[in-house]
């Protein structure tokens, strides 16, 4: 008798558990978000976070494209991510070789300098693409979207700059 309470108990309370595991994985409260996912802020970078979806969209309907300009966007856009992914890709391995240097007994500066002057010109490069890539996406706006262009730039670069410390 006392052991059948006493394992109906248990079961209650791991029913309770399990209920309120249910509870907090369906219904998490999040905390707010910060301030520059809220909306505009003036220390924000980047467009209005709250009109942000994919990049290529925000472009198209900031610009306000037509057809046309539409598939050699979708051109540039397919060059564009072929040389960021390739950057990308050969940063990753610098990166990886400068910080694995770390772990031999004697480091390498010469090594280390190289590698990280490597590094530095691919950020070089990303940058060059970047801008090269906004260049001509400029070449393709008429007279009045490259109006929008212009006020639209201004949001997007702030999408390059670094971090506030």
């Amino acid at each position: 008798m006392q052991k059948d309470r006493f394992l109906i108990l248990v079961i209650i309370i791991l029913f309770v558990l399990n209920l309120f595991t249910l509870g907090y994985v369906l219904f998490e409260l999040r905390p707010p978000p910060p301030p520059e996912m809220r909306g505009k802020d003036p220390d924000s970078r980047g467009p209005d976070r709250r009109e942000q979806g994919r990049p290529d969209e925000l472009i198209i309907n900031r610009l306000k494209l037509n057809g046309d300009q539409i598939k050699k966007f979708e051109d540039l856009k397919k060059e564009h991510r072929g040389q960021v992914d390739s950057i990308q890709f050969s940063s990753r391995r610098l990166h990886d070789d400068y910080f694995g240097l770390l772990k031999s007994p004697v480091l390498d500066t010469a090594k280390a300098n190289t590698l990280l002057e490597q590094i530095s010109m691919n950020q070089k490069m990303l940058d060059r693409a970047t801008f090269s890539h906004f260049e001509k996406l400029r070449a393709i706006c008429d007279n009045d979207q490259k109006e929008l262009f212009n006020r639209f730039i201004d949001e997007i670069a702030g999408s390059f700059k670094p971090p506030k410390p």
